[in-house]
Parts: C-alpha cells; sequence; structure tokens
C-alpha cells in the first residue's frame, strides 16, 4: 500500500522539478549590512523598547529583510530575523547616494578631449582625457557627473558631454505628471500591492503628504520609508504639480552646444541643441533639469548645469585685499568669468603680474591691457593678500581622513515643506547631499549619510549617528518655507558658540560665494540635531521653496552643485 501511494508523489515531483520557475519568484539581491559594532543588540522589534533577542560580532553580515523608523530588520541564522538600529550598521551593497553601480553599463565620449577628473566637479584636478566614441566602463553617478572605469582608472566626467547605454534607475520622481497628495482618513493603511487583500507594510495619519509615482486602476503607487507602497486612491487628495506658466525667468546657456532632449533624463531622446549663450525661457524644473522653450516655439528638456539662471540677487563680490597678483605656470588660462566654463579671453606666462580689481568667491578680476579686465583662477597664481587653496589640491590634505555626518533633512513619510510648485523638501536635501558626499568622499574624507534613500529617520537616530561615528562635523541639510512668499535666501544655525559656531562661520561664507542667495546670516538655532548633538554641528537652510522664483533656483542642478562645492570648501576652511 505505502508503495502504491509513493510511486505517484514520486513521479509527480519529477514532473514539477522540470517545469520553468513561474515569473515573478526570482527577486534581487537582498541588501547586505555589516555590523559596525561589537556585542550589538539584536531587538525582537524596531526600537529600543524591544526586548533584546540576540548580540552580534561586529563585522558578521545580514541580509537586510525590512525596513521601519531608522532600524533594519535582518535575517539571522536558523530562520530568525531581529530588529538592529541603523545607525549601527554599515550598509553593503548598495552606495551611500543611492546610485546603480553596474559594470556591465558602458559610457560613451560625445565631446573631444573631456577632461576627465579625479573628483565629481571642475575644482578637481584633471587626470586624463576621454576621446570622442571612446567608450568606458560605468561605475556610477550623481546628478551631474558620472565616474567610470577608463583603461584601469576610475575618474568622474560631465554626465552633459556622455551617452550612457543602460538606463540608471533613480529614486527620483519623473520630471512630468509627478504627484502629491494629502492622506484624508483618520489612518491609512499603505500595502505592498494594488489590492485589499495583500499585505498591509505600514499605515500613514491623516494630512500626512506623499509623493505618487504611479497608478494602477482605483489605487495609487507612492514612495513609503524608501520603498513602494499602495494606497486606494479614495482616501489621497491629489494635486497634479503644476507646470510653470511663463515666469519671465529665463538663462543662458554656458556650455558650447547643450542637447535639448525629449523628456529630463539622460535617458531622452536628443531632439535638438541651443548654442553658448543662447537665452531660453525656462518653463519648469524637475531635479536637474529644465524644461525650456527656445528658438522661437520650440520645447525641450536640458541640463540645469549649463543654464545659468537669471536672479534678482547680486553676485558675490568681495575686497580682494592684495593688489597684484603673479601668475605661477606658463599658459595660465585668463578667462571672460569667474568659471572654468567661461571663455578664454588670453593666455600668460609665469612671472607676469596684473592688477587686482576685485575678488569673486576663488577667482580674481584683473586687470588687462587698457580698460580690459579677466578672471584668473586663485589657486594658479600667488599674492601679497589672501590666498586661495587649490580645489581639490590643497583642500583634498584639509578634508582627508576628516569624519563627516551628512544629515538630508526629512524623508519617507515625512516630506518637510512643499514649495508652490510642488516641490517636495526632502528630495531637495537628498540630491544635495549626494553631490556633497560624492566630493567628499573623493577627498578621502570618511562621509556617512543618515539617510540613502526615501526613508524616515527620527531626530534622535540623526543624532546617534553623529555620536557614534565621533564626527568631526554635523551638516544637516534644509530648505526653507513660510507664507510670507516674497522672503528668500540662507541661513546657517549653530546651537553652541563655543562648539558649533567655528564651523557655521566659514561654511556660511563659503556657501556665499558659491550659491550667490542673499544673505541671512549666522544665527542660534533650538533644533534637536543641533542641540542634543555633542559633535561640532550646524543645520543650513538653503532657499525658500515658498518663494516661487527661488523654488526654480534651489531645484537646478546647477545651483545643489554650487551648493554642495560652498559646503566643501567651507568645511575644507574649518579643518585647515
Amino acid at each position: 500500500m505505502f508503495r502504491k501511494i509513493l510511486y505517484p508523489v514520486i513521479c509527480a515531483l519529477l514532473l514539477f522539478s522540470q517545469l520553468p520557475m513561474m515569473p515573478g519568484t526570482a527577486s534581487a539581491e537582498p541588501q547586505k549590512a555589516v555590523i559596525a559594532a561589537d556585542g550589538l543588540n539584536i531587538r525582537s522589534g524596531p526600537g529600543l523598547s524591544y526586548p533584546v533577542i540576540a548580540s552580534v560580532k561586529k563585522g558578521t553580515v545580514y541580509s537586510i529583510t525590512d525596513e521601519s523608523k531608522g532600524w533594519y530588520e535582518l535575517q539571522l541564522s536558523g530562520g530568525n530575523k531581529g530588529w538592529v538600529a541603523s545607525w549601527l550598521v554599515t550598509l553593503q551593497n548598495k552606495s551611500a547616494a543611492s546610485k546603480e553601480s553596474n559594470s556591465d553599463g558602458t559610457v560613451t565620449s560625445n565631446a573631444e578631449d573631456l577632461r576627465i577628473r579625479s573628483g565629481p566637479g571642475t575644482s578637481f584636478q584633471v587626470t586624463g582625457t576621454f576621446d570622442k566614441g571612446k567608450k568606458a566602463s560605468f561605475v556610477q553617478q550623481n546628478a551631474n557627473w558620472v565616474e567610470i572605469s577608463f583603461n584601469g582608472k576610475r575618474g568622474w566626467v560631465s554626465s552633459q558631454f556622455v551617452t550612457i547605454s543602460k538606463k540608471i534607475q533613480t529614486a527620483s520622481p519623473s520630471p512630468s505628471g509627478t504627484k502629491s497628495g494629502k492622506v484624508k482618513a483618520t489612518s491609512l493603511n499603505v500595502r505592498n500591492k494594488p489590492s485589499t487583500s495583500a499585505s498591509t507594510i505600514g499605515s500613514l495619519k491623516k494630512h500626512a503628504s506623499v509623493s505618487i509615482t504611479g497608478t494602477d486602476g482605483e489605487w495609487l503607487e507612492i514612495r513609503f520609508n524608501g520603498q513602494r507602497g499602495w494606497v486606494h486612491s479614495d482616501f489621497i487628495s491629489t494635486e497634479t504639480e503644476k507646470q510653470t506658466e511663463k515666469t519671465g525667468q529665463t538663462g543662458k546657456v554656458t556650455a558650447s552646444s547643450l542637447n535639448v532632449r525629449s523628456s529630463g533624463s539622460l535617458n531622452g531622446k536628443v531632439i535638438g541643441s541651443v548654442a553658448k549663450n543662447t537665452q531660453v525661457t525656462i518653463l519648469e524644473s524637475a531635479n536637474s533639469w529644465l524644461h525650456i522653450q527656445y528658438s522661437g516655439s520650440k520645447k525641450g528638456w536640458v541640463s540645469s548645469s549649463y543654464v545659468s539662471l537669471s536672479s534678482k540677487g547680486k553676485t558675490e563680490v568681495n575686497k580682494s585685499g592684495t593688489s597684484k597678483v603673479s601668475i605661477l605656470q606658463n599658459g595660465t588660462n585668463i578667462r571672460k568669468g569667474p568659471s572654468t566654463n567661461e571663455k578664454i579671453v588670453r593666455r600668460a606666462n609665469a612671472g607676469e603680474q596684473f592688477t587686482v580689481v576685485s575678488k569673486v568667491g576663488d577667482w580674481y578680476k584683473i586687470q588687462l591691457s587698457g580698460s580690459t579686465t579677466g578672471y584668473v583662477a586663485g589657486w594658479v597664481v600667488s599674492s601679497s593678500g589672501s590666498s586661495v587653496s587649490r580645489p581639490g589640491g590643497d583642500v583634498t590634505s584639509y578634508l582627508k581622513n576628516k569624519t563627516v555626518v551628512l544629515d538630508p533633512g526629512h524623508g519617507g513619510r515625512d516630506g518637510g515643506a512643499i514649495g508652490t510648485r510642488g516641490t517636495l523638501e526632502k528630495d531637495l536635501t537628498m540630491s544635495t547631499a549626494k553631490l556633497v558626499y560624492d566630493k567628499l568622499k573623493a577627498s578621502g574624507a570618511d562621509v556617512h549619510l543618515t539617510r540613502s534613500s526615501d526613508s524616515y529617520i527620527s531626530l534622535s537616530s540623526r543624532v546617534s549617528t553623529a555620536h557614534y561615528r565621533d564626527a568631526d562635523a554635523f551638516i544637516s541639510l534644509h530648505f526653507d518655507s513660510i507664507e510670507n512668499r516674497s522672503v528668500h535666501g540662507m541661513t546657517t544655525y549653530y546651537y553652541s558658540s563655543s562648539k558649533d559656531k567655528p564651523l557655521a562661520s566659514p561654511v556660511h561664507d563659503e556657501l556665499l560665494k558659491q550659491a550667490r542667495l542673499k544673505d541671512r546670516g549666522t544665527k542660534f538655532g533650538d533644533y534637536h540635531v543641533i542641540r542634543e548633538n555633542r559633535q561640532p554641528a550646524v543645520l543650513l537652510e538653503l532657499g525658500y521653496v515658498s518663494n516661487s522664483a527661488e523654488e526654480l533656483t534651489v531645484s537646478s542642478g546647477s545651483y545643489q552643485e554650487r551648493v554642495a562645492q560652498g559646503i566643501y570648501y567651507g568645511l575644507a576652511q574649518y579643518f585647515k
């Protein structure tokens, strides 16, 4: 009898073993967490109030199965699971800047002699060139720069002048059609699929803001604690992010030839180009891209890094404190404006001296023949007054091995301030933090983010990260909002005059030089992340999203690049 039963069972097992795997059963490699402290407690739930169920050693690696309130659920041995504080582990196979790193991707140069730099910015040293048509392996990218592996060496190139063969997935909202919404129900369940029978992964309180990334029938896909979630549309009041009507704001193209694309992404089809110094009308801003109108009625998307926006503010100009500068090397470029993107008006040789008219950021405005003036970088000249360190050169030595914790404000269910066009503060702080992270990392600093994705992290957890890492500096990034929509500018806050103000001053000064917004000063601020912080800490308000013109400015990739550069220089001055 037993053999009669066993035989068909074995046959069935053999039959099913030959069937192909059902689609959808394969999953991506789970995120790994490396324990960063000896004897770290594993708890039964995401919080210190839950009982300890195990203790693990430093350096042990576990798979992450869930995330909640700044805690990770780990897959332990024997099929057990437990929770650990996110600030006490290091993520293994996910870059801190949440960027795909796929060695199978290729990057093709679209420009002659494209410069390869040691870090993500024009201030970093040139380490080689990437000729037109050449291909390199893709390593990672941020909003404006791509890291490549070329001829066995790594370096960074401007994303505007390359084509990436593989679509790079980001967590950013799409440039058009993005919606925001607010919860109407007292408590709304968030599910892992668009169905009432799907598992609940969390809940949202009434009036909570959500960012809608997709739809499926009567269900809305939202970002929730760093992952996708679904809510029923009956309980969400939505408002499509308004396309900006003609605001009158214009911009000038700074690249020699700027590609115009069908969408705000490097994957958008190139539909045209605009020449350097062309004036364009700004219709809309999304992430690091601008929707423009050009050549009459033509419209398309361009990278904001290569458009200089018109601004009501004035360029920060400082007195140089010196009368002459001396050229240090033959063939030094003298440019039309204070940027490496400006036209070269002449070249000077070692030993030549020029009278200084003024100082603009890290550049000297100098007197040439007659009434002609030009600009020379402060790091290629010597002067009797205040010198300028070469960015990416001497600056690197000040930042190397320094521990910096960057705190992108808000995240997850906490969207922060909402701009007049629907811009979410949490998205701006994250994209800006990634740019700062890359610059500091390229300079040899030990950099940590309090959050690396769109997830909610408590204020106490953010402070704990600074304490655990024994940070030399803690920088909290924010964007401001107020009912009076005419208010604009940037502010730097500190709590302790003795501990924090020495950090606040140089960071604020360098930010002003780079960002060129109204100076609202350095002030005392009674904010948790700086008040409860034992490490030197500042909180930066980098512009007002409640001001429609400033919202457009701070949303641009070029502005965020300048802010990142300012923070980078400010930290170097602090550690100098």
